[in-house]
C-alpha cells in the first residue's frame, strides 16, 4: 500500500487498520485468500480462509475413496482436464502451495490476534494456487472460492470446476457442507472466462449497495 493511503487510514483513529501480508500474490488483494460471512452464533460472523493444506487433504481423501481418476476442469474451454491422481503427483505445485499456506497462516495469526478470534471462528475452504510465470507470485489454480459475493445469507461463489464424482463437483459439495450449517445459501457462478482467466473472480467483478449506519461514524471521537 502506498504511504499516503496508509497514513490517511491511520490518521482516522476511529478504527485502526489491520495490516495483512499479500505480496505473495500477483494481484495482491486480501479478498484472494479471505472473506467474512454472517453467522448467528459466537461473534456473529465466520472468517473464511483459502487453504491449500485443506484442499490437498480433501483431494487425497477422494483418491483413497477410489476417485483418483475423477477430472477437474471438465467442460472448460482451453483448459486441460486433470485427474485428482495427477494433480496430487505434481510435486512442484505441492511445494509452491506449501509456501502459500505459510503465507496464509501468517495472516491467520494476525487476524486471530487483532480480532480476538478462536479457531472455531475460522473455516478453511479448499483452494490451490499456482505460480504465475515468469513472476514468482501466485494466482488461483482453480476459481478462487473465497472470492465470493456475500449478500446476507446468500453467497455467490466462483464455480470451481472441481473433480466430478457421481455427477457432482466434489468441491462444491464440500463448500456447501461447510457453509450451509450457518444458514447460508450457496450459488456457484461460472466466471472462468469472464474473470478467473483475467486474474479476478466474482467479488472482483461485483459490488453491493449496502444500508449505511444510522449514526455518522465520521463524528465519532476515539
Amino acid at each position: 500500500m502506498v504511504k499516503v493511503v496508509r497514513d490517511f487510514l491511520y490518521a482516522q483513529k476511529v478504527q485502526p487498520p489491520v495490516e495483512l501480508y499479500s505480496d505473495w500474490l500477483v494481484v495482491g488483494h486480501v479478498d484472494e485468500f479471505l472473506t467474512f460471512v454472517p453467522a448467528s452464533d459466537r461473534k456473529g460472523f465466520r472468517l473464511l480462509l483459502a487453504s491449500p493444506a485443506t484442499c490437498y487433504k480433501f483431494l487425497k481423501q477422494k483418491e483413497e475413496e477410489g476417485y483418483g481418476d475423477a477430472l477437474m476442469f471438465e467442460g472448460v474451454k482451453k483448459t486441460k482436464e486433470i485427474s485428482i491422481k495427477k494433480l496430487l503427483s505434481d510435486q512442484t505445485l505441492r511445494k509452491n502451495n506449501s509456501y502459500y499456506q505459510k503465507c496464509i497462516d501468517w495472516n491467520r495469526d494476525i487476524l486471530k490476534e487483532e480480532l480476538g478470534l478462536d479457531e472455531e471462528d475460522i473455516i478453511d475452504l479448499p483452494q490451490l494456487f499456482t505460480r504465475a510465470l515468469p513472476s514468482s507470485k501466485a494466482v488461483a489454480y482453480f476459481p478462487d472460492l473465497v472470492n465470493m459475493l456475500v449478500l446476507g445469507k446468500y453467497v455467490g461463489i466462483p464455480k470451481p470446476f472441481g473433480p466430478v464424482i457421481h455427477d457432482q463437483c466434489c468441491l462444491e459439495e464440500e463448500v456447501r457442507r461447510l457453509l450451509e450449517p450457518l444458514g447460508l445459501s450457496c450459488t456457484f457462478i461460472d466466471d472462468f472466462e469472464t474473470y478467473h482467466e483475467l486474474l479476478g473472480e466474482i467479488h472482483c467483478g461485483t459490488n453491493v449497495r449496502r444500508k449505511p449506519f444510522s449514526f455518522k461514524w465520521w463524528n465519532v471521537i476515539p
